[in-house]
């Protein structure tokens, strides 16, 4: 028996990719960085949304965006430094899914994952 496994679409990635993008223009974003491997996509995509350049690392002041913050292990050390925490550095965490009990809330996500496997429609 195959567990079930949600997909997302490209029109669901491109539908929250527009809103942080909206959201996120008039702060004076420096750029973009995804977490590798899962928020590469997602930061190419929305640094030409944003017309703000594609990051090599985190810097001040940028969006870090990955696909999802499950367990935050991934994210735990951008979060010390967020714009959250209150930090000089002024992260912006965004992520496509969040999972409750992940010990890092971003800032904004699209959606709430359960235990499920998630396929994005890059991995398809």
């Amino acid at each position: 028996m195959s567990k079930q496994r949600p997909t997302v679409s490209w029109e669901e990635v491109n539908s929250f990719l527009d809103r942080i993008a909206e959201e996120y223009s008039a702060m004076n974003i420096s750029g973009i960085y995804g977490i590798p491997r899962g928020g590469i996509v997602l930061a190419t995509w929305l640094s030409y949304k944003m017309s703000k350049p594609l990051l090599m690392g985190a810097a001040d002041n940028c969006i870090i965006i990955d696909d999802i913050a499950d367990t935050g292990e991934t994210l735990v050390h951008y979060a010390r430094n967020s714009s959250d925490a209150g930090r000089d550095r002024g992260y912006h965490i965004v992520t496509l899914f969040y999972k409750e009990g992940s010990s890092v809330v971003p800032e904004k996500y699209g959606f709430v994952k359960g235990d499920q496997w998630v396929v994005f429609p890059w991995e398809v």
